[in-house]
């Protein structure tokens, strides 16, 4: 887990940002014993792709999003792309590798066309229910109306199902994790990219002294 997040620190020092951040790109050596239990051995983050030059406070905003929807940030959905849209995809990748994958992960996409309903719909509600409730910071970040309207009606949505399943909240569920990895993936997952932490902030905090102390 440490070696991903320096590796997107590092890009980020380099004034880049990766955009398609997801379990599926982050490569693993492994070695087995005789009794064939794993041992990982390396750890890499690949497909950069659709990574961008993007220098620290800017912006990329494209007319369609990029990137996996079931790893993208709610201002990801609509377009618009940050360090902080990093850090999000990375904390949701650290969940699903903490154990909680079967919460993030789709599986029912034809239903939800029978329905009417897109995935990305489905997963911005989830999202919303899981680290929510959403500050209005967030809308003021999304610059078009369509959208902020999209992400307010999933907002309710998730308000609703939330006072019927108040455990659906991350700071419920998540505190099997421990405090210090709660503290490093809601600042992580904060629905607010201004208010979400850095990823120099991400590898200064305890849970990684806990994790190799």
């Amino acid at each position: 887990m440490r070696r991903v997040a320096e590796a997107v620190q590092e890009l980020h020092a380099q004034d880049w940002i990766h955009a398609d951040i997801k379990p599926d790109n982050v490569l693993v050596d492994w070695e087995s014993d005789s009794e064939g239990n794993k041992t990982v051995t390396n750890v890499a983050l690949g497909d950069f792709d659709i990574a961008c030059k993007l220098k620290e406070g800017e912006t990329r905003l494209t007319p369609h999003a990029v990137g996996n929807a079931m790893w993208r940030s709610p201002e990801a959905q609509t377009g618009i792309s940050t360090r902080a849209s990093d850090v999000y995809s990375l904390g949701l990748v650290y969940i699903y590798t903490l154990g909680a994958g079967e919460l993030l992960v789709l599986r029912n996409y034809q239903d939800l066309v029978k329905a009417g309903i897109t995935p990305e719909q489905e997963i911005i509600t989830k999202h919303f229910c899981y680290f929510g409730p959403v500050p209005e910071s967030l809308y003021q970040q999304i610059r078009d109306e369509n959208w902020r309207t999209a992400l307010r009606s999933a907002s309710e949505m998730a308000e609703a199902e939330v006072k019927e399943r108040p455990i659906l909240r991350f700071r419920l569920w998540g505190q099997e994790l421990g405090d210090s990895a709660m503290e490093l993936l809601s600042g992580m997952t904060n629905l607010d990219p201004k208010a979400r932490l850095t990823m120099d902030q991400v590898l200064a905090l305890e849970y990684w002294r806990e994790l190799n102390p």
